[in-house]
Parts: C-alpha cells; sequence; structure tokens
C-alpha cells in the first residue's frame, strides 16, 4: 500500500465538512490549513467536526501574509503562531505544523520556523492550480492523479470546484493502492521526525536518497 496525505488550504470554510464526510467515506484523514483570523464562533464547529472526524489542523498564518515580504521577526512569529494559539485556546487542540501562505519563504522564515520546531508542509502533487477560480474539476482531476506518488503531501484549497474533483480522485486513488492519511501520520508510518526549516514535498525524500525531489509548482493562493 502506498501513503500520501491532502492538505486543503484557505480554511475554515462550510465546504470543510462536505469533504471531510467524502474522504472519511474511504477510511481515510487528511488535513486543513486553516487562516487564524477566519476562527470565530460560526466556524468554530467546522474545526471541531474534522477534528473530531480524526483529521489534522495546521496553521497557514493569521492573515495569509507573503511572509518574503515581512520584515519583523516579531511579525512572522505572530504570522505563524497566532491560529496555533487561538485553536488551543478554543478547541483544546495542539497544532504541530503549518503550510506557508503562498508557500513563500526566504531563508529568515525557515529559519523562524525550525526554531519555533514548526514543520512546515510543502506542495509534493499537482494540484492543477485549484485556487484559480477559473479552473475546471476536470484540470485539478488529471493534475492530482497524474502526480500523486508514495509520500507525498498534496497542497489543494477549500474550494467547490476542488471537492467536486473529489469525487473522481478518491475513488481512483483507492484503485491505485493509496491510503490517504494525516501529515502527522504519513512520518510515523515510516518512522521519522518531519524536518525543519525546510518545505516537506513528500516525506520519502528523508529516509529514501533514491525519491527525488517533488514537483516545483509556481506561487499560488
Amino acid at each position: 500500500m502506498k501513503y500520501l496525505s491532502l492538505v486543503f488550504d484557505d480554511g475554515p470554510r462550510d465546504l470543510m465538512c462536505e469533504m471531510t464526510d467524502k474522504i472519511r467515506g474511504f477510511g481515510w484523514s487528511a488535513a486543513f490549513a486553516i487562516i487564524g483570523n477566519r476562527i470565530n464562533d460560526e466556524t468554530l464547529p467546522m474545526l471541531k467536526y474534522v477534528i473530531d472526524n480524526g483529521f489534522q489542523i495546521v496553521s497557514h498564518g493569521q492573515d495569509h501574509s507573503d511572509l518574503r515580504l515581512v520584515s519583523s521577526k516579531d511579525e512572522i512569529i505572530n504570522e505563524l503562531t497566532l491560529p496555533i494559539k487561538t485553536v488551543k485556546q478554543k478547541l483544546n487542540y495542539e497544532i504541530t505544523m503549518a503550510r506557508l501562505p503562498f508557500l513563500s519563504a526566504s531563508g529568515d522564515v525557515l529559519e523562524i520556523a525550525k526554531d519555533l520546531k514548526l514543520p512546515l508542509l510543502g506542495q509534493g502533487i499537482d494540484g492543477g492550480d485549484d485556487w484559480d477560480s477559473s479552473v475546471n474539476s476536470d484540470r485539478i482531476i488529471e493534475a492530482v492523479l497524474g502526480s500523486a506518488c508514495d509520500g507525498a503531501i498534496g497542497c489543494l484549497h477549500v474550494l467547490g470546484h476542488t471537492s467536486e474533483a473529489l469525487d473522481v480522485i478518491l475513488p481512483e486513488l483507492k484503485k491505485r493502492d493509496f491510503h490517504l492519511v494525516t501529515p502527522e501520520e504519513l512520518f510515523v508510518k515510516n518512522g521519522i521526525t518531519p524536518p525543519l526549516g525546510v518545505q516537506i514535498n513528500n516525506a520519502n525524500e528523508y529516509f529514501n536518497p533514491a525519491v527525488s525531489s517533488s514537483l516545483k509548482r509556481p506561487l499560488r493562493n
């Protein structure tokens, strides 16, 4: 069996619960990367729902700022950690990983994340630029299925056309003997600790040198 992890950015949004149900229907799990300033009384039940269903929550920044353009160390720290503090306070859930907004990082950002002991999830599966509202579900399906590989961490978004694409992607991944897990589970299953100071595209890179670095994609939301 092959393992991969899909992480859906820009939550919390209503579709999180729908997407959770689709993935749980296969007995699988995934993760949602959430923006801190979207956490409120209306969205907290969505977060609780996905957590209660065994999904992982990761930080996607407080304001979804491009951290390459932030010069203050304190501001970078706040961007990465405020969602973590809010979720801990509101739901008593420990966020242990992050995905950088726009996947954008400078050396300073990577070093700060390393100091915070915060593993950074990258993009090891082509999401077909699903963040773009003009992209249709067929393009997302083709991109994901064409690039899915063992150990990869996918970067998709909590959007309608992405949820629609899951209706085709999930059964096809099952046919190909893939099993979806959370990023934390992906590393546990391989018996390694997530590396720090890098954006992790494929967990296999860190215990099997023969596995090449995953896809290089344009910056996206």
